[in-house]
């Protein structure tokens, strides 16, 4: 009795701590963003669960969570070190689409994409007006070095398969200072339609009053003459998976593996053929 009451009284000290933590996090960033939830507390193993997130910021539809949970929490407690495993997952991720018919961006006017693009509202027409997910991350980390597996299930929407390689990343201590020399070194996601692709398609072809073999025609026909246009270097697989997904949208596969590894801040302004782009499907 008396060390299931110390346990209970631990535990009770530990939930009001996270209370207590979680809620001075909100504060500090409440002219960001709203966060409210409906509880905190810890279970026998270690986690730290959270129910009923619920995340809005300016401009943004609100973003609910119905459940996530932090495994092995306890590694975080020394912030001078990466804990060597962690798993976080989120269910119930509930997110709902404006109900907008958003202008064409400039960029996709400008580069003669405006056919392909679809609003929030023409979305939700195609029965899309939320999305909803689960995701669950696995990330284990051998010194500086990090290595990520994710699952995110979209159900309707489709599924993602993430791996991602990373070096030199800093403790938590460290990080806003050492961000910047954080370095990939290999990133694959797989996207699996389960629908969403073949519906947007249809779609976009009937607005476009085109059959749909032809619509796909010319979107191939229009990304391989930007392709040329631009000099691009790509790998042989990029447009012939490209072409491939839009023909028959199943499974679509992006791997990237640069020569050396490089800076995540500079990931945009590196070439295709020096990030090792490839395409599968």
């Amino acid at each position: 009795m008396m060390i299931s009451a110390s346990l209970g009284a631990a535990k009770a000290y530990l939930d009001h701590r996270l209370h207590y933590e979680l809620d001075t996090s909100i504060h500090k960033i409440a002219d960001k963003v709203t966060i409210e939830y409906t509880d905190i507390y810890t279970s026998l193993l270690g986690s730290v669960i959270i129910d009923n997130l619920h995340l809005t910021t300016p401009n943004y539809p609100p973003i609910q969570v119905d459940m996530v949970t932090l495994y092995k929490a306890y590694q975080f407690y020394d912030v001078n070190r990466l804990p060597q495993f962690m798993q976080i997952a989120l269910k119930g991720v509930q997110f709902q689409l404006s109900d907008t018919a958003a202008p064409v961006p400039i960029l996709m006017s400008a580069f003669g994409y405006a056919p392909y693009y679809l609003t929030p509202r023409e979305l939700r027409g195609l029965g899309y007006a939320s999305l909803n997910a689960d995701i669950n991350l696995d990330i284990k980390s051998p010194g500086k070095n990090i290595s990520l597996l994710g699952n995110i299930n979209a159900y309707a929407w489709g599924e993602l398969q993430l791996s991602v390689d990373l070096n030199n990343v800093p403790a938590p201590a460290l990080f806003s200072k050492a961000k910047s020399q954080i370095q990939l070194t290999e990133f694959i996601v797989t996207y699996t339609n389960k629908g969403l692709v073949n519906q947007v398609f249809t779609w976009l072809a009937q607005r476009n009053k085109m059959a749909i073999g032809n619509f796909k025609q010319t979107l191939m026909a229009k990304l391989k003459k930007d392709v040329h246009q631009a000099r691009l270097t790509l790998d042989t697989s990029v447009l012939s998976s490209i072409e491939r997904f839009i023909k028959s949208p199943t499974q679509l596969t992006i791997h990237l593996q640069p020569s050396s590894p490089i800076t995540i801040n500079t990931l945009f302004q590196t070439s295709p053929s020096r990030l090792g782009l490839k395409l599968g499907g």
